[in-house]
């Protein structure tokens, strides 16, 4: 069963909030369902709608050799956040 977007938006909320905490990405809130990050070398946005999550970032030249890295993070941790609401 799909999860609620209020549900998705706590869920990321948690996770900006660790990415805060962990490796400094600071986040703002461009209304309920748009955030945008910035940190050291990389920059993106999140944005939910009731089907789907979209996650952009641009990294600089020093982080792209991080990619992949920085990739399988991210579906680790989305894998995870949202496994208990499924």
């Amino acid at each position: 069963m799909p999860c609620s977007l209020a549900q998705s938006r706590e869920v990321i909320d948690e996770l900006l909030n660790d990415l805060e905490e962990k490796y400094q990405i600071h986040h703002n809130s461009i209304g309920d369902n748009h955030y945008q990050l910035k940190g050291s070398g990389i920059k993106g946005e999140i944005q939910l709608d009731h089907q789907e999550l979209k996650i952009s970032a641009q990294l600089n030249f020093m982080m792209m050799a991080f990619k992949p890295i920085i990739e399988k993070e991210i579906h680790r941790q989305l894998d995870k956040s949202f496994a208990h609401l499924s």
